[in-house]
């Protein structure tokens, strides 16, 4: 409960100074900010947290944004329209997101770049059509609306979520704990020098530097060399350090944005086009190199249950998804199941066929995540009455949810060294 407690005061605490840090940027013309930082945070706490807790979220939201409109002059039917906006969108898109999540990562796990472009245009599908329904509802309210209103509020929504995607992801995939994945030295040292360049970009003169040399294609640069040392999470953290740093510049005037065109509003219009570009340049270059580390990483895993099995009879390997417990055979498994190919689709239903649980050893060592081998010898009881001594063997691969694992055929008489 105290913790409960303190989560709750911590949000509202965040979102009530993000509103207000976005206040700085309204405009009269827009009956709104240009920028709206608490859509991230509000996107972050659904994401992270389950069904039944969003009441909670969505009512504080739903109280502090109608409060802080009313405040800022806006009437209590525009207040309550800009409200429902924010309540409704949000939890829409993370439903889908949740409900497609299986329906793409099979046929797109060996296309992670696919899979990322396919999740920021379902992402950009529901905030352009929520920006229209609001425009709509405006209009038949009597508001003056225009097509720069709709893609405002798009893009100032667009920009923030998809910096905070990388973390998102990445905290929902991967077995490693958030210090185990940022608590490094590296992970800091990245994100302090992108932020002190970004700091010098956006918050300094910039004619000296301006002779022959592109800031922006530096800075971009820069990111994309990040990705490469940075877990998703810290990339998360690096690119909403940047939406913040160059939001915040542009919104003042200053920085490269301002410089290539010195009217605030097309600057901006400019800043979120450049943020919602190296998001997805930065997701999907993070998918493909995260992709190609599971591949090496798979591939060593193999060599090592291949020499594991060397002294056993015909082997089979598979790949275990832990949560679950799904089998992916990776051959024939007509010698150790014949005719049970689609049967034997689970750890559970592998379990069932031998004389002996394994479960709970198993579960005991991926909990305790000390030992990177497992290894368990059964006695498979066949539908035809014949029995088989195995070797069953799984490995860890680190930053991935799932396993790489093999089953192989014994001599009992024969103890291996």
């Amino acid at each position: 409960m105290t913790r409960t407690i303190f989560s709750w005061v911590l949000f509202s605490g965040l979102y009530s100074l993000l509103a207000l840090l976005s206040l700085r940027s309204q405009d009269a013309w827009s009956f709104s900010t240009t920028c709206w930082f608490p859509a991230s945070l509000l996107f972050a706490v659904l994401w992270l947290t389950s069904v039944r807790d969003w009441p909670v979220w969505l009512v504080t939201t739903a109280f502090l944004h109608l409060f802080i409109d009313i405040w800022i002059g806006h009437s209590l039917a525009l207040a309550s329209l800009f409200t429902l906006f924010e309540i409704t969108v949000y939890p829409l898109t993370i439903l889908v997101f949740r409900y497609s999540a299986p329906l793409l990562w099979h046929p797109l796990s060996h296309r992670p770049i696919a899979r990322e472009l396919v999740w920021v245009m379902l992402l950009l599908l529901f905030t352009l059509c929520g920006s229209a329904v609001l425009s709509l509802c405006l209009l038949m309210a009597g508001y003056p609306i225009s097509t720069q209103h709709l893609l405002y509020w798009s893009l100032s929504t667009l920009t923030g979520v998809l910096a905070i995607l990388p973390f998102l992801h990445e905290q929902d995939e991967s077995p490693l704990s958030l210090r185990q994945s940022v608590g490094n030295v590296q992970t800091w040292i990245v994100i302090g020098a992108n932020t002190l360049l970004q700091l010098g970009l956006f918050f300094s003169p910039l004619e000296p530097l301006q002779q022959g040399l592109n800031l922006l294609f530096l800075q971009l640069m820069l990111l994309l060399l990040s990705v490469f040392m940075l877990s998703g999470r810290g990339i998360g953290l690096l690119l909403l350090v940047q939406y913040l740093i160059v939001v915040l510049a542009t919104h003042q005037s200053k920085g490269i944005f301002f410089e290539l065109m010195p009217v605030r509003l097309p600057a901006i219009w400019q800043a979120y086009c450049y943020l919602v570009f190296s998001s997805i340049l930065a997701g999907c270059l993070h998918q493909y190199q995260r992709r190609t580390q599971q591949q090496q990483q798979q591939a060593k895993n193999t060599e090592t249950l291949l020499s594991r099995f060397a002294l056993t009879g015909s082997s089979l390997f598979f790949r275990l998804d832990v949560p679950q417990r799904t089998l992916h055979w990776q051959g024939n498994t007509e010698t150790f199941f014949p005719g049970e190919h689609q049967s034997i689709s689970t750890l559970d239903l592998l379990e069932a066929h031998c004389d002996a649980p394994f479960m709970p050893a198993f579960i005991d060592w991926y909990t305790r995540g000390e030992e990177p081998l497992f290894e368990k010898r059964l006695t498979i009881q066949r539908l035809n009455g014949q029995q088989s001594c195995c070797l069953l063997t799984m490995m860890r691969r680190p930053g991935d949810p799932s396993l790489t694992g093999g089953i192989s055929t014994f001599n009992p008489s024969h103890d291996r060294p």
